[in-house]
């Protein structure tokens, strides 16, 4: 019975994964994105509260990193102080506020059930599977999962390739655990192989550099220090091949290669592909189902694992001699070659490949956001120009015509957003958490000392747990090159796995087995308290989780206002299209009492006030809008382009352009509207230009890429 609850945890836990990735998809549509938020800050508050009322009451293990988390969630929220742009602040408050509820949900998690490490890492497993194989039948059924995809990568169902490698890679570390584990069922364990075959194909065919470094080094630490090197490398070794097939088809076929291709190229490929694939699962279960079976009957000897522990080796430390080698008698040199690669990987101009090419080139469009960051950070350094801005703040320094919205990394993101003191903030917290692992898993920062307590045990608990951390450290590697924070499915993942190993606590020694008494299960260990499930028996823990509770419910709040907002935005302009103008500016007025940060609700107004002919109350209103956020070029624009347009005051017009063209030199808009109003200041006529609806192209509060 105990077995089938386990197993129904872990699929619910991997449903709930899943469900975030699904339901939030990129992070980029508010509504879906609010939903999630919400649910996520009532399930984390409940985790929270519960563990509040009934967890152990021992040191609070994790506690350093969880303090920084606070003190990021707080800096980000204050930050609406000085922001450029607000109401992309108040958004970015609530991701970071949601992120913080899932990393206290997962300590609170390891204190109220600390065996709950496999489930955790089931539930990983499940929800990483939903989701690539989602990804991949995006391209067995074309027509129908992705019609409008125009990229040879694939990115369902986030809509960006480098999420989907990410989430293939983080659940790269506990696949490798459920087929190299000593417990466990064998048909169980054999579904690591098939399961990490599509890992590898996904994580292949989403081209993504970053996520494939960062499972390598993830799978480097996790050789290095979990004694079942044997079985990993049979896991591994064995998945690498039965998806090499697959991979090397799809780099022949135009369909995973090439950008821009017509539907019925990929669906003239799309057959042969899911064909392949069920070959591959099919082929890779039932070699895990002989190997788990092989293996349970008689166990390799010791001489057999250390001559392929000492092959392995070998081939390990001949790849990077070839390379090498290979480098230091090239045409440029070693030196050269380093130098050329640097180049490539700061360069604001260089190109990179949509296709498999790239996964040889170091070439990348961050070199350019993180130069604009830099410069962000120069002319801001103590507390940025407010989170979640660096899009807006980034036009002033731009070299291109490309929008962005992200730094394309989270420490580039966090020193242009918040400054100093928030890199100070995010490296506290970094070092907070690795400590903490290094607490959990049983790690010593000083190797060349002996622990006084004796040697790590490792136990199918310290391997579980490892594997978990090296999930989150998978997507803190790629996180810091890439702007996956703000995608919520791979970012919960990482982010609820780091907090659960960071509260864990310290794992058993092996000095308990060596004194000659058994080695009891760390729950066991642990020291219980009197668990009253209605009626908790210490009134403090009570008020703590009512407190947990009003916090949450306050949160949860903040974070629905910018779609109640927005919504109330689309309505005003629904009613005004439809002749109701007096319903559509109490709407208007609603939106922006629901949200006073946002533009939007003011240009919505104007829009109305304009049709109803009050040109005068709509001029002041967008004048209104940009007192609010001066330093958005957009506003400016709409202020000029009423001006000129509607006015027919090119004058004012012009003082209004040239604010924004500070802002953003390169707007190939305002340039021309520049050159329309300098014409009709000097008297020139021009072919006359429709004016806009001071709410078209309104700033929006999504905060997609």
């Amino acid at each position: 019975m105990r077995r089938y609850a386990s197993s129904a945890a872990s699929v619910l836990t991997g449903a709930a994964f899943a469900g975030v990735a699904f339901g939030a998809k990129g992070g980029s549509e508010l509504s879906a994105l609010t939903w999630v938020e919400i649910l996520l800050i009532i399930g984390g508050a409940l985790l929270v509260a519960a563990a509040v009322v009934h967890g152990r009451r021992d040191r609070i293990d994790g506690g350093f990193a969880l303090l920084a988390f606070v003190a990021l969630a707080a800096l980000t929220v204050l930050s609406l102080l000085w922001s450029i742009a607000p109401d992309l602040s108040w958004i970015e408050a609530n991701r970071t506020l949601t992120y913080l509820v899932v990393f206290a949900g997962g300590m609170a998690l390891a204190r109220l059930v600390p065996a709950s490490w496999s489930v955790l890492l089931k539930g990983i497993l499940i929800a990483a599977a939903a989701i690539v194989v989602y990804a991949l039948a995006s391209r067995i059924w074309p027509g129908t999962l992705a019609p409008d995809e125009i990229y040879a990568r694939i990115s369902k169902p986030y809509d960006y390739w480098n999420a989907v490698g990410v989430t293939a890679a983080l659940a790269i570390p506990p696949a490798v655990w459920l087929g190299a584990r000593r417990s466990g069922h064998a048909p169980t364990n054999a579904l690591a192989y098939p399961l990490l075959g599509l890992l590898i194909v996904a994580l292949f065919l989403s081209y993504s550099r970053g996520a494939l470094a960062a499972a390598v080094v993830a799978m480097i630490v996790w050789f290095a220090f979990v004694p079942l090197r044997v079985r990993s490398l049979a896991v591994l070794g064995v998945s690498v091949v039965g998806s090499a097939p697959v991979i090397v088809w799809a780099l022949n076929r135009a369909a995973f290669t090439k950008d821009l291709v017509p539907l019925s190229v990929r669906e003239s490929a799309a057959g042969e592909f899911g064909l392949l694939l069920l070959t591959m699962v099919v082929v890779l279960l039932a070699v895990g189902l002989a190997i788990g079976f092989r293996v349970s009957l008689s166990a390799p000897s010791f001489r057999i694992r250390r001559r392929v522990g000492v092959t392995a080796v070998a081939c390990a430390c001949l790849v990077p001699l070839a390379v090498f080698t290979s480098v230091a008698f090239s045409s440029r040199g070693l030196t050269g070659t380093i130098s050329n690669r640097f180049h490539d990987l700061t360069s604001e101009t260089a190109t990179t490949s949509g296709g498999p090419q790239r996964l040889t080139q170091t070439s990348s469009s961050r070199g350019r956001y993180w130069r604009n960051a830099g410069h962000i950070y120069a002319a801001h350094p103590v507390a940025g120009t407010g989170a979640g801005t660096f899009g807006t703040a980034r036009l002033r320094y731009r070299k291109d015509v490309l929008l962005a919205r992200h730094a394309h990394g989270f420490f580039a993101q966090t020193m242009s957003d918040l400054g100093t003191v928030g890199l100070v903030v995010v490296l506290a917290f970094a070092a907070a958490w690795f400590a903490a692992v290094f607490r959990t898993t049983g790690g010593r920062l000083r190797f060349w000392r002996p622990r006084p307590e004796g040697p790590a045990l490792w136990d199918a608990e310290r391997v579980g747990v490892t594997a978990l951390a090296l999930s989150a450290l998978v997507f803190g590697l790629h996180s810091a090159i890439d702007w996956t924070w703000f995608v919520p499915g791979c970012a919960v993942l990482g982010i609820f796995t780091a907090g659960f190993v960071a509260g864990r606590g310290p794992l058993p020694v092996l000095s308990t087995a060596i004194a000659g008494a058994p080695v009891a299960s760390t729950s066991a260990q642990l020291p219980r308290t009197p668990r009253g499930w209605f009626l908790p028996k210490d009134p403090a823990r009570a008020g703590a989780a009512v407190a947990v509770a009003i916090a949450a419910i306050l949160c949860a709040w903040a974070v629905d206002q910018p779609e109640r907002s927005d919504s109330a935005t689309r309505t005003a302009l629904t009613l005004a299209a439809q002749g109701h103008l007096q319903q559509a500016l109490a709407k208007a007025d609603r939106a922006h009492n629901l949200n006073p940060l946002s533009p939007k609700p003011l240009l919505v107004r104007a829009a109305i006030q304009d049709s109803g002919g009050d040109t005068k109350d709509a001029l002041t209103t967008i004048e209104s809008a940009v007192i609010e956020q001066p330093s958005n070029p957009q506003l400016w624009e709409k202020l000029a382009d009423y001006q000129l347009n509607r006015l027919h005051n090119p004058r004012a017009a012009l003082q209004a352009l040239r604010a924004e063209l500070y802002l953003d030199p390169l707007e190939q808009s305002a340039q021309a509207l520049f050159l329309q109003a300098s014409a009709a200041a000097r008297g020139v006529k021009t072919k006359p230009h429709a004016p806009k609806s001071p709410a078209a192209g309104a700033p929006s509060p999504s905060p997609g890429e």
